[in-house]
């Protein structure tokens, strides 16, 4: 009888780390076409065309900024093997933290001091959001997974009931949202693009800061072993339920913080209903988390690459070529190339008699 067994590769691919999200754009991208052709009739010719455009428009920068953020915060998490799928809430809450501070407390008037204090604000109100699923994790052994995710929808709808009541604007011209923050708090633009400043000062701090973190500290030491060795941890006397709770709380952090900037950046106020609204960063960054291999030199890159991705689905919409899954289409059909093509990188089958 012939068996066929799974083994793990003794020794990695060569250049695996370079030709597994690589392979995962190509083949997806190619699956892709493929399903559009067969479902939608979308020639193969045209969508490339979009796609070349897409790669090389102006708006991509802003997104590219915004995942590359993402991407940053769910680094930490990943690495730690703790699976935060929570920083669309923590974004969120981060969003709710900052607007009430643009719209609602005298420091508004003071723009360089506003701004600073919208961006910590939000930080600090992402990293609760986070911690709460932490806790959980750590000392009443709740999954973060599912915890994390009903998170995501708790955070909408608290800013649905403050913006169809208490927040709601007075000059939205029927509209349920709340008024628009002052003019005066908005982040300064980057010439020939619809990117911020601010927000690449933010990714280049941020993202030295982690690399930095994991490469010489004591901190991304543990948390590294966390995800690798928990137990070995434990026997050198670290406490595991601290660093869980640090780990979750660093990476809602950073998420919170791109919901302020979001704030400040784009929208400019927020619109009921949120859930409708949201442009799903929180998710697309898991999906440039693991392009990146989790590594933080590889986030830029991976998070170009979705925001392509993302830019090709919205101007198919804007064709009439199909509506929203066109977005979540190229997104699947990467993070299932990836899927295999992690899978095959880290294990081979062979066939036994």
């Amino acid at each position: 009888m012939v068996y066929l067994v799974v083994l793990r590769r003794t020794k990695p691919l060569p250049y695996a780390s370079i030709l597994v999200p690589v392979i995962s754009i190509l083949l997806g991208v190619l699956l892709s076409s493929i399903i559009l052709y067969l479902l939608a009739s979308i020639p193969p010719l045209a969508l490339f065309n979009l796609i070349v455009r897409s790669f090389t428009s102006p708006t991509v920068l802003k997104d590219t900024l915004i995942l590359t953020l993402i991407g940053l915060s769910l680094v930490i998490a990943f690495k730690a093997s703790i699976w935060n799928i929570g920083a669309e809430g923590q974004f969120h809450m981060g969003m709710l933290v900052a607007t009430w501070i643009a719209l609602f407390t005298p420091i508004a008037s003071i723009p360089v001091l506003a701004k600073i204090t919208c961006i910590l604000a939000g930080a600090v109100a992402g990293a609760l959001w986070a911690i709460l699923a932490g806790v959980l994790r750590a000392y009443v052994g709740l999954d973060e997974v599912p915890v994390t995710l009903m998170l995501n929808y708790v955070a909408y709808y608290v800013l649905d009931v403050l913006v169809y009541g208490p927040w709601r604007g007075r000059f939205t011209y029927g509209y349920i949202r709340t008024d628009e923050i002052p003019e005066n708090l908005w982040l300064t633009l980057i010439p020939g693009t619809t990117a911020h400043v601010e927000v690449l000062a933010t990714v280049l701090i941020v993202g030295l800061a982690i690399w930095f973190m994991f490469k010489y500290t004591i901190v991304g030491l543990r948390l590294r072993i966390l995800g690798s060795n928990p137990e070995f941890l434990r026997a050198s006397g670290v406490n595991v339920k601290h660093m869980v709770v640090l780990a979750l709380g660093l990476s809602g952090a950073i998420a919170g913080m791109v919901g302020a900037l979001y704030l400040l950046g784009d929208t400019h106020r927020v619109s009921y209903p949120v859930e409708a609204q949201t442009a799903g960063y929180g998710y697309l960054g898991i999906l440039v988390a693991w392009l990146s291999m989790l590594d933080v030199r590889g986030l830029p890159l991976a998070a170009y690459v979705v925001s392509s991705l993302r830019v090709t689905g919205i101007t198919m919409q804007i064709a009439g070529l199909g509506g929203t899954a066109i977005v979540f289409l190229f997104m699947g059909s990467v993070l299932l190339t990836y899927t295999v093509a992690k899978v095959f990188s880290e294990y081979t089958i062979v066939i036994r008699r």
